[in-house]
C-alpha cells in the first residue's frame, strides 16, 4: 500500500496540533481533505478512541470522500484490522449527525421522517387550506415566502413569540402539523437537536462524555444554527478544528455567515494554520483568482502560491459579438481539444444561471454534455407528457413553460403524443386510449382510494415501456426521466396521504386524503406550479462513467474540478447577477436578522467569481458578448478587472495535454445491508429502484415494522428506569402515545395496533429475561471487506449470553418472516463486525415477533466466511456492473418494482 503524500509547513502543523482549538486557512487547490485525513489517522495513532472523533461535512459527497481518505490513511498507519473498530467513528454531513443523534437519545423521533425540499413543498401546497397560507398572498408565492421565512427563523433559531404576526401564527400552525404527522425538516433536524442539548444537561454531559475531536469541514458555510451545535458540542474537554475558506463562502442565501469563519480565531481562542500553496492550478490562473480575491471585502489575509509548473497559455479571456456567437465558439474550442486528445469529461462550462443554458446547449447540440441533473426535468418531452397527464385528469389546462400560455389538454390529443413517444402501433394506442379514459373517469368519481404511484406505472405497462432494453443507453435515459416522474407522485402522495392523530379520540389517527377530484387537482396544481421548475432531470446511473463536457451552475460545482473550465457570460447583468440585492417579501422585523446576508452583496458574487475560476487545473476560459438579445449590453466588471482593458475575439487555446491518463484507483463499494439484500433478491430490481430511482407505492401498512421496534424500545427503556415490565396500562399509554402509521386509515390503524399489542403481550410473557440483559439497542455496524464496506443496524444487543458478562448475543426483530429473505446472512455480517470491532459476540437470533418464536442463527467461523464470501460475490458482480435479473414467482410477487420489470414472473 502506497503511503500518504508527506505535509510539511503549517499542514504538518496542524495535523500534529494538540491541546486547543485550531483553524486551517485552506485556499482553494491546497488540498485539506488530505490535511484534514491525516490529522483524523493521527489522532487515531495516538490511542483516541473512534468514538472520541466526529468530522461534518457540507455534503454526502465530501463524506464520502473523506471516510474514503481516512479509511486509506488509517489502513496504512494502523493496519486494515483497525478498520473494523472505527464503527463509531461519525463522518458525514451535520444534518446526518443530528438526525442520528435525535433518534438515538430524543426516543420520540425514532417514528419521524424527513422531508427534503420537494417533500416540503407538497407538504405546504397540501396543508395550504389549514395554515392558511393564501393571507401571505397568491399561493405558489405565498409557499415561496413562508419558506423563505422559515429558514431564516430556522437558521437564526429564532422563537415564534419574537416573529409575532400572521406569519408567526401560520408558522405555529406549520410546525403543529410538522408534529402531528411526524415529520422533520432539514432546518428542524439542527434546530431540535440544539434544544435537545441545550434543555437536557444530562444528555448534553452524555454526548460529551465519549466526544474529544470535533472536525468541521467548510465551515464557512455555516449558518447560525449549525454555529451554536459546535458551540455546544466543542465544550471543554472537546477540541475543535474547522477547515475553510472565507474566499469561497457562496452559501449566504442560504444563512451561511462568513463572519464565523473570519472571527473564528478570536472566538475560540484557536490557533491559525493558513495553507495557501495551490496544487490544483497552473499559476496564470492561480495569479487571476488571487486578483479576483483581493476584491473581496473583509476577508483574511492571505494569498495562494503556485505549485505547479507554467504551461502556457493557461488562462483566455474574451469576449463575442452576441450570446450565440460566444457558445458557438465555445463549441469549437471544445472541439479543438478534442482533437488535441482531451477527453470531453475534461471539460467544463459554468455558469452564473441557468439562463445560459439554452444558447450552449444549441451550439454543442454535436458534442455529448452532462448537466449532473442540474437542467429542468420539465425540459424532456417524457416529462412534459407526464405533467400533460395529470392536467387531463382533472381537465385543467397545461404549459410546457412553467409560467407560458396554458392549453386545454384533450385525449385525443394526448393520446397522440403517447403514440409518438412511445411509438405505439394501432392496438397498444387502443389500450393508452382507454387506460386514461378510464383512469380520468375514476379520478372524477373517487369510489376507491387512488394509489398513484401504481396507476402511472400501470399506464406505463401499457404504453410498452416493459419492452425496453435495458441494454440500451437511450432507453435507460429515458427510464430515468420516467422514474423521476414517480418520484413526484410519491412527493406528493406521501404528504396528500399521511394520517394524523385523531383529535378526539385518544391513541387513534386520521387517514390523510386519498381520492377525488380535489385530490388529483392539487396534484396538477402542484406539479404546474412547483414541480415544474423545481425537479431536477435524471442524472444517470452512479459509477458509469460518461465521457462528456459538464455544463452546470457554479454553486454546483463547489468543490470539483476539472483540467478544463469555461465561463461564458460575464455580462454586466448575468454576473454579478442583476438579483444581487434585491428586497425579498420578509415578514421578519430587520432587527432580528441579517436581511442583506440573505439577499446577497456584490461581495458575495465576487466570491462566487472566485470559485468558477479556482475549479480549473490547466486552462481558464473567461468570456463575455457584448449584445444581449438585440440590445448592446455591458461586460462583467469582474472580467474587464482582470482583463486590463484587452480582450480578444476569441479563446487562445492551450497546449496539448501532456498525460492523457484519466483513471483513478478502484474505489469502496458502500452498500448499506437492506441495499445488499435487494441486490442479492434480483440485481435488476435493485437497479430500477436503487440506481434509475423508480419508487414503491405507498402501502397502508407502511412503517408497520418501524412502529413495532420504537414499541419494544419504549418497553426496554421503561424496563430500565422502572426495573419492572410495563403493566397493561403502560402498554396501553405506550401504543397511544407512539404507535404510528404515517399511511394507515383509521381502521387499518386500529387493526395493526391490536396487532402490535398482542406481540407485545407475547413478547413480555415468554422473553422478559431480555429486558434486564438489554446491552444496546439500534447499534449500527460496519463490515469492511475487500473494496467493500457494508453498513447495518441491529435492533438489540443482549449482554450476558451463556450467563457470562460482555458476551452478547444480536436479536433481529422481524414482524413477520417471508421465505424468500436470508436472515442468516444479516446477523452473520453483523457478527462478523462486531467481532472484528472487538465485542465477543456469542449468539445471534431471528426473533419472530408475530409468531412468537426466536430461531438462533449459526456464527461460527465457518458460517461467517461463507457469509463474508457471498458479501464479497455479490460486491464483485455489482462492481462490474452485472445487474442479470433473477426472477421467480415467490421473489417477483413480493417485489416492489415488479409493475416495472420486463423480467418479472407473474
Amino acid at each position: 500500500m502506497p503511503g500518504p503524500p508527506r505535509l510539511g509547513g503549517n499542514a504538518s502543523a496542524a495535523v500534529k496540533h494538540r491541546g486547543g482549538h485550531l483553524q486551517i486557512i485552506a485556499a482553494a487547490g491546497s488540498g485539506k481533505t488530505e490535511a484534514v485525513a491525516q490529522r483524523i489517522a493521527s489522532l487515531f495513532s495516538e490511542g483516541a478512541a473512534p468514538k472520541q472523533v466526529a468530522a461534518f461535512t457540507f455534503n454526502e459527497a465530501a463524506a464520502e470522500e473523506l471516510k474514503s481518505r481516512v479509511e486509506e490513511r488509517v489502513a496504512y498507519a494502523l493496519g486494515a484490522e483497525y478498520l473494523d473498530r472505527m464503527n463509531d467513528c461519525f463522518i458525514g454531513t451535520v444534518h446526518a449527525y443530528c438526525f442520528q443523534f435525535l433518534q438515538r437519545h430524543v426516543p420520540k423521533f425514532e417514528t419521524y421522517d424527513v422531508l427534503d425540499e420537494h417533500g416540503l413543498a407538497a407538504f405546504l401546497s397540501v396543508e395550504s387550506n389549514r395554515l392558511q397560507l393564501r393571507s401571505l398572498g397568491r399561493l405558489f408565492k405565498a409557499i415561496q415566502d413562508f419558506r423563505t421565512n422559515i429558514d431564516v427563523v430556522e437558521n437564526e433559531l429564532l422563537t415564534l413569540d419574537r416573529v409575532g404576526g400572521v406569519f408567526g401564527e401560520i408558522a405555529e400552525r406549520y410546525y403543529e402539523e410538522l408534529e402531528r404527522r411526524r415529520l422533520l425538516t432539514y432546518g428542524q433536524q439542527i434546530v431540535q437537536a440544539v434544544r435537545a442539548l441545550e434543555s437536557d444537561g444530562k444528555l448534553l454531559r452524555r454526548v460529551h462524555a465519549s466526544l474529544r475531536h470535533l472536525v468541521v469541514d467548510e465551515y464557512q458555510d455555516i449558518n447560525p444554527a449549525q454555529e451554536r451545535l459546535i458551540e455546544l458540542l466543542a465544550r471543554k474537554p472537546v477540541e475543535l478544528c474547522v477547515v475553510g475558506d472565507d474566499d469561497q463562502s457562496i452559501y449566504q442565501w442560504r444563512g451561511a455567515d462568513v463572519a464565523n469563519i473570519v472571527g473564528f480565531g478570536r472566538r475560540y481562542e484557536a490557533k491559525q494554520y493558513p495553507i495557501v500553496t495551490n496544487r490544483r492550478s497552473r499559476p496564470g490562473v492561480v495569479r487571476l483568482a488571487n486578483r479576483i480575491s483581493r476584491s473581496i471585502e473583509g476577508r483574511l489575509d492571505k494569498e495562494m502560491r503556485p505549485y505547479r509548473k507554467k504551461a502556457e497559455p493557461d488562462h483566455t479571456l474574451w469576449t463575442a459579438p452576441t450570446e450565440k456567437d460566444e457558445a458557438e465558439r465555445i463549441a469549437e474550442a471544445v472541439r479543438a481539444l478534442h482533437r488535441q486528445g482531451r477527453r470531453y469529461g475534461d471539460m467544463a462550462i459554468l455558469v452564473r444561471g441557468r439562463v445560459a443554458y439554452k444558447a450552449l446547449l444549441q451550439a454543442l447540440h454535436d458534442i455529448p454534455v452532462t448537466t449532473g441533473g442540474s437542467t429542468g426535468l420539465f425540459e424532456q418531452p417524457l416529462a412534459r407528457l407526464f405533467g400533460r397527464t395529470l392536467a387531463f385528469l382533472v381537465g385543467a389546462e397545461w404549459s410546457d413553460e412553467a409560467f407560458g400560455p396554458r392549453e386545454e389538454v384533450t385525449l385525443d390529443a394526448l393520446v397522440e403524443l403517447y403514440r409518438h413517444e412511445f411509438e405505439l402501433r394501432a392496438g397498444r394506442r387502443r389500450r393508452v386510449h382507454d387506460f386514461l379514459r378510464e383512469w380520468r373517469a375514476e379520478a372524477e368519481v373517487g369510489t376507491r382510494p387512488a394509489n398513484l404511484v401504481r396507476d402511472y406505472y400501470r399506464l406505463l405497462e401499457t404504453s410498452g415501456v416493459l419492452d425496453w432494453d435495458p441494454a440500451d443507453p437511450v432507453r435507460v435515459a429515458r427510464l430515468g426521466v420516467l422514474a423521476r416522474c414517480s418520484r413526484i407522485l410519491a412527493d406528493y402522495e406521501s404528504v396528500r396521504r399521511r394520517s394524523r392523530p385523531d383529535p378526539d379520540a385518544q391513541g387513534e389517527q386520521i387517514g390523510g386524503e386519498d381520492r377525488g377530484t380535489y385530490f388529483y387537482f392539487w396534484l396538477a396544481v402542484f406539479v404546474q406550479n412547483y414541480a415544474h421548475g423545481a425537479y431536477e432531470g435524471f442524472e444517470g446511473e452512479d459509477d458509469i462513467a460518461i465521457d462528456a463536457v459538464t455544463l452546470t451552475t457554479v454553486h454546483q460545482a463547489k468543490g470539483r474540478e476539472w483540467p478544463i473550465v469555461f465561463v461564458p457570460s460575464l455580462t454586466a447583468r448575468r454576473f454579478p447577477s442583476f438579483k444581487t440585492g434585491q428586497g425579498r417579501n420578509w415578514f421578519i422585523h430587520a432587527s432580528l436578522f441579517d436581511r442583506e446576508r440573505y439577499e446577497g452583496t456584490v461581495n458575495d458574487e465576487r466570491r462566487l467569481f472566485y470559485v468558477a475560476a479556482t475549479r480549473a487545473r490547466d486552462w481558464l476560459s473567461l468570456s463575455a458578448h457584448e449584445l444581449v438579445t438585440v440590445k448592446q449590453g455591458s461586460i462583467s466588471p469582474f472580467l474587464l478587472n482582470l482583463a486590463d482593458g484587452t480582450l480578444a475575439d476569441r479563446p487562445a487555446l492551450p497546449p496539448p495535454p501532456e498525460d492523457r491518463s484519466s483513471g483513478s484507483g478502484q474505489e469502496n463499494v458502500a452498500l448499506s445491508f437492506s441495499e445488499l439484500a435487494d441486490f442479492l433478491r434480483c440485481p435488476y430490481a435493485f437497479r430500477l429502484r436503487h440506481r434509475l430511482g423508480f419508487v414503491p407505492q405507498v402501502a397502508q401498512e407502511l412503517g408497520y415494522g418501524k412502529a413495532v421496534h420504537h414499541m419494544l424500545r419504549r418497553v426496554a427503556e421503561h424496563y430500565g428506569a422502572n426495573r419492572t415490565v410495563p403493566s397493561p396500562r403502560d402498554l396501553d399509554v405506550m401504543l397511544d402515545e407512539d404507535f404510528y402509521l404515517p399511511f394507515a386509515s383509521k381502521p387499518a390503524h386500529r387493526q395493526l395496533k391490536a396487532s402490535a399489542r398482542r406481540l407485545a403481550d407475547r413478547y413480555i410473557e415468554s422473553f422478559s429475561d431480555d429486558l434486564d440483559r438489554v446491552w444496546e439497542t439500534e447499534r449500527p455496524f460496519e463490515l469492511h471487506l475487500d473494496g467493500a464496506v457494508i453498513s447495518g443496524r441491529a435492533d438489540v444487543i443482549l449482554d450476558r449470553e451463556g450467563g457470562e458478562l460482555q458476551a452478547l448475543a444480536l436479536v433481529d426483530y422481524k414482524t413477520s418472516l417471508r421465505r424468500e429473505y436470508d436472515y442468516d446472512l444479516q446477523l452473520r455480517v453483523y457478527a462478523s463486525a462486531g467481532r472484528r470491532e472487538g465485542l465477543d459476540v456469542r449468539g445471534a437470533y431471528v426473533h419472530d415477533l408475530d409468531g412468537g418464536d426466536r430461531v438462533p442463527v449459526g456464527i461460527g467461523e465457518a458460517a461467517i466466511g461463507q457469509a463474508e464470501a457471498r458479501v464479497g460475490e455479490a460486491v464483485g458482480r455489482y462492481r462490474k456492473g452485472d445487474f442479470t435479473p433473477t426472477p421467480s414467482r415467490r421473489t417477483c410477487a413480493d417485489c416492489d418494482m415488479s409493475p416495472v420489470c420486463r423480467y418479472r414472473t407473474v
